[in-house]
Order: structure tokens, then sequence, then C-alpha cells
């Protein structure tokens, strides 16, 4: 499995086996950006020209690469970054991952094959956690409009999650119990009108919770 073309971005040292690290990296990736490592330059890692989602950094010098990558911290959070050597000692891998990089790849130990695959798995988890991201502020969004989100507590945010995912649609009170309930500690229907009453009085208008009929609770707007 190949990488998108322009999405990794490779920063390598000058050192000893920059070659080696070079046409091994190479081939194992169809497109790389590539740049000379310099220490306290930021001007690679910006996005300004294009995006990428992968930082490889080659070299043998761990100590320099974690200090890079603290530097950059807040530029890097999102980014899979990856720390390239070849011929490495243990000691200095587990640097390397202690300073936050995702793997340690060794071009003197490791096939092409392994680090694309290996490249492509952190990445899919990154995109993963992203979506979830994504995911979780769209929801905040949608549930800032209906209520005064700051007012209310976990249960309470959970059964509006639960109505305003069917927003203007009766969700019976079996539902929602069941889904607000923890194991085994099943949640009762008077608990369930709690807080039920509670959430109602911290709606925004012109949203409001009534019942749905045949034993069910619906948000709807006046």
């Amino acid at each position: 499995m190949q990488l998108a073309s322009c999405q990794i971005r490779y920063l390598t040292m000058n050192d000893l086996h920059r070659e080696v690290r070079d046409v091994w990296l190479h081939s194992a990736f169809d497109t790389i950006e590539q740049h000379t490592f310099v220490d306290l330059d930021t001007r690679f890692l910006s996005i300004a020209e294009q995006d990428y989602e992968t930082l490889i950094i080659g070299g043998n010098d761990p100590v320099r690469a974690a200090r890079f990558l603290r530097i950059n911290r807040p530029i890097l959070a999102r980014k899979v970054k990856i720390a390239l050597m070849h011929g490495s000692l243990a000691g200095k891998r587990a640097k390397a991952l202690n300073a936050g990089f995702d793997d340690v790849f060794d071009s003197a130990r490791m096939s092409p094959e392994e680090a694309t695959a290996r490249c492509g798995a952190i990445l899919s988890r990154y995109r993963a956690a992203a979506h979830q991201a994504r995911a979780e502020q769209e929801l905040a969004s949608s549930l800032e409009r209906i209520a005064h989100l700051h007012l209310l507590g976990k249960r309470e945010r959970q059964l509006l999650t639960l109505l305003a995912n069917r927003l203007g649609e009766p969700v019976s009170h079996y539902k929602l119990r069941t889904e607000l309930s923890h194991g085994n500690d099943e949640m009762s229907y008077n608990y369930l009108k709690v807080l039920a009453s509670n959430l109602r009085a911290k709606l925004k208008a012109p949203y409001v919770l009534v019942p749905g009929g045949q034993g069910s609770y619906k948000i709807t707007s006046l």
C-alpha cells in the first residue's frame, strides 16, 4: 500500500547514513517531499504550499530529533511522526519513542514493505481520531443550538443526545432507559421523568421536550 502523493514530508539529517536512508525511504513510498533537516527551521513544517499527514525525520541523532519535535509540538499535534534511522541501537529507538515519535523505522533492519504497512496503520488511526473529533464537534454544535450545554449534567446531556439524534420523532421510554442505564443498574421510569423535567428547563427556544405518545418523549420546535 503506497500512501497518496504529497502526504509525506521528509526531513533528512546530513550525516553518515543519509544516502542509504534516503534511497531506502524512496523505495518504500512513491512520492516524498524531501528537505534537509535544519534544527531551528520551521518553514518546512508549514502547510502553506500543500498539506501533509506524515512527517519523517531521518537521522541517527535522537536528541536533535526529540528537540525538534518538542519545539514544534503544537504544529505537529495531528501529524504522524516517524523517526528513520540506520543501524540504530535499542536505546536510541527508545529515546525517539519517548520523545513523541509514533514509530521508529530502521533502514538496515526493516523492509520497505513493512515500513509502508506500519505507516499506513498509524495514519489510519490518526484519520479515525480526526473523524471522531469532527463528529464530536458537530454533535456539540448541534446540541448547543437546542440547549444550554453548560447547565447540563452528564445524564442530561446523554438524554439530550438521544433525543436530538431523532429530533421531532418520539423515542420510547424503554429505549431511553436502556441507553442511559449502566450495566445491570437499570434506570427507573421515575428517574427518567426527573431527567426529562430537568432537561426541559434547560432547552433553548423554540425547542421543547414533550410526550411523544405511547410511552415516549420527543424534542420538537414550536
